[in-house]
């Protein structure tokens, strides 16, 4: 009796390598298996090995990655989950980038038709990622609220109180941006004239990169007479930024999606990796087509420049995977459900 039950603890501890959504499926059958092999073989390091690897591989599935998705029908939340978390990071290096190309186009004398065109196109891609995000943060919580409403928020709590939090304390973290707004609109010849698009976009970029410079700068040591409290909280955004990020993609698995969530939900994928690919090539281009006047990467360093670029690509490989096989585990999934209602009919 007593070596039946470590035998069932054993099995359980390394059935945990794999995600919950395997572990709903298989886990009574695979915890039958490991027993029969530990009635066979008590101790094998390959075979603890083999089945760590395997869980891994699973929860790299379970991430929407892999065409080897458990759920064939939640591939496309967990693609959005992971683009998300993904999306989030790069969004906050896309804004300070293009924040930082703003800047550098408004300093010229001189516009070069390359450098116009980049700039340009750095600002319609952000705007558009930024939107995007945005509306999924939107309808993720609307529909996390409606489903607390109703009372069957229980598994939706935590990830929805680690986002607020995290949202606040990036709130806080930039609470002087009010009144930067306020100052700054009524700095020189009406401020920066918020309903005219190039003064907007020229204050805009201004404060962003006042705000995300800070964030992404490795090993800053902060600015001269600035609180220590404040360095802390600089240093501390990014991951409040990935806790966010990793909240809200946990509550897009979780969460009651209305009907049209569901159908777009791997469309949006797709048009995050288009966008994420766009501002990557067109970043790419600005800094070839004399885009930068002073060091190429400004106040980040060329180090951590050439490392985000790299982060960048990484993301948009990823994103478009995510998209893609979401799209093909869609299409698969809704034909063989015709194909099941059609047997049913005959």
């Amino acid at each position: 009796m007593i070596d039946d039950l470590n035998d069932a603890r054993r099995a359980t501890r390394l059935i945990r390598w794999y995600p919950r959504a395997w572990r709903e499926r298989y886990s009574e059958e695979f915890a039958d298996h490991l027993e029969q092999e530990f009635a066979v073989r008590r101790v094998d390091l390959r075979r603890s090995l083999n089945v760590a690897y395997k869980g891994l591989v699973a929860r790299v599935d379970d991430f929407g990655l892999s065409t080897n998705a458990v759920n064939a029908g939640g591939q496309t939340r967990a693609a959005l989950g992971t683009s998300f978390v993904l999306m989030a990071l790069m969004a906050v290096l896309a804004l300070n980038f293009w924040s930082w190309a703003m800047l550098m186009w408004s300093a010229r004398t001189y516009h070069p038709i390359p450098v116009d065109a980049t700039t340009g196109i750095l600002t319609v891609t952000t705007g558009l990622l930024l939107l995007v995000l945005v509306a999924m943060v939107l309808i993720v919580l609307v529909s996390a609220v409606r489903q607390i409403v109703r009372g069957r928020g229980r598994r939706i709590v935590t990830p929805l109180a680690f986002a607020v939090g995290s949202v606040a304390f990036l709130s806080y973290s930039v609470r002087w941006l009010p009144n930067v707004l306020a100052r700054y609109s009524h700095m020189f010849q009406g401020g920066y004239r918020w309903t005219h698009p190039g003064p907007a976009a020229y204050g805009l970029a201004f404060i962003a990169h006042r705000v995300t410079q800070p964030w992404i700068s490795m090993w800053n040591p902060g600015i001269s007479g600035e609180p220590t409290s404040q360095a802390v909280m600089n240093d501390l955004a990014p991951l409040a930024v990935l806790v966010f990020a990793v909240a809200m993609a946990f509550l897009a698995r979780r969460v009651e999606l209305p009907r049209i969530g569901e159908r777009l939900g791997s469309v949006t994928v797709v048009l995050l990796s288009i966008l994420s690919g766009v501002f990557l090539l067109t970043l790419v281009a600005w800094f070839t087509a004399g885009g930068p006047i002073y060091a190429a990467f400004g106040e980040t360093g060329n180090i951590a420049g050439v490392a985000y670029l790299v982060f960048f690509g990484l993301v948009t490989v990823l994103v478009s995977r995510s998209g893609l096989l979401a799209r093909k585990n869609e299409s698969r999934y809704a034909r063989n459900h015709i194909e099941i209602v059609g047997s049913k009919i005959v």
